[in-house]
């Protein structure tokens, strides 16, 4: 009669373990994927961001575009203001017509 680990291992195929060459391949791979990963990580932040002298001059380029906008402003504010506080209305003046000025009919 057989026995039970015999009956058992015929019924079912034996796995291949890994052997300890294909353990130090898949870790090899794993590190070399982690370091590929790690060097492109900056190459990949400077090309969606830029690099930080550009990030610096586009702040700079934001403060200066902020200062000019906040100077126009101002020149509306008080243009507005003085408009609204003029007594008369800013309608040029008509001249007068000369008698020479006239057509000959």
């Amino acid at each position: 009669m057989p026995q039970h680990d015999t009956v058992v291992s015929t019924l079912r195929p034996e796995r291949p373990s890994m052997s300890g060459d294909t353990m130090m391949i898949t870790a090899a791979a794993a590190v070399g994927a982690t370091a590929g990963a790690w060097l492109i990580a900056p190459f990949v932040a400077m090309a969606r961001r830029g690099t930080l002298d550009d990030q610096a001059r586009a702040a700079v380029r934001a403060e200066a575009d902020r200062a000019d906008a906040l100077r126009r402003a101002r020149r509306r504010e008080a243009l507005v203001a003085a408009a609204a506080a003029a007594d008369d209305v800013a309608v040029p003046a008509q001249r007068r017509s000369s008698p020479e000025a006239l057509p000959v009919s």
